[in-house]
């Protein structure tokens, strides 16, 4: 079989080209121009962004669903002049708290799971497309999403990463 009559065929380049002309995950998203690139490019760019947000979100939840905090008061001696003089100082406890199965926490955690495994392969499915532009998008996307998002984040080391 001649797979070179067949890419021509259908039009996909399996090399990175600046072409503006391009179909984006379904046959309804086709760019015949520049300023439709231009449009889909800011498009995949806050997609790109939100699925940054979409993971730091989840780590959010799940640190709230799984860590129980209580606060306590307890008397300190006071650093003034009086001898007898106390301030109330506020102290913070974490207790790791599991999670169960059949919980709302984790019927959200399911969702939001599938919701960014499938913005992940979209993400990945517009970066094949091997077209620089969205390639970009996709790239500077995610880089702002990361600088924008990530700096609340406590876990260095991500588990939940997914292809992007």
């Amino acid at each position: 079989m001649d797979h070179s009559k067949h890419v021509v065929e259908h039009g996909m380049k399996m090399y990175f080209h600046a072409s503006t002309k391009a179909v984006i995950l379904f046959e309804k998203w086709n760019i015949d121009s520049w300023q439709g690139m231009l449009g889909s490019c800011a498009v995949i760019f806050i997609i790109a962004a939100l699925y940054e947000g979409l993971k730091v979100f989840r780590e959010m939840l799940l640190r709230r669903s799984s860590v129980s905090v209580r606060y306590n008061t307890m008397p300190v001696p006071s650093q003034g002049n009086g001898a007898n003089e106390t301030c109330t100082m506020l102290s913070e406890t974490h207790k790791t708290v599991g999670m169960k199965m059949i919980s709302l926490p984790h019927f959200i955690q399911s969702l939001l799971h599938i919701l960014q495994v499938v913005v992940s392969y979209f993400l990945m499915l517009i970066f094949m497309t091997y077209n620089i532009w969205l390639c970009l998008a996709v790239g500077l996307g995610a880089g702002a999403g990361y600088f924008l998002f990530s700096w609340k984040r406590s876990i260095v080391v991500d588990v939940n990463e997914h292809c992007h």
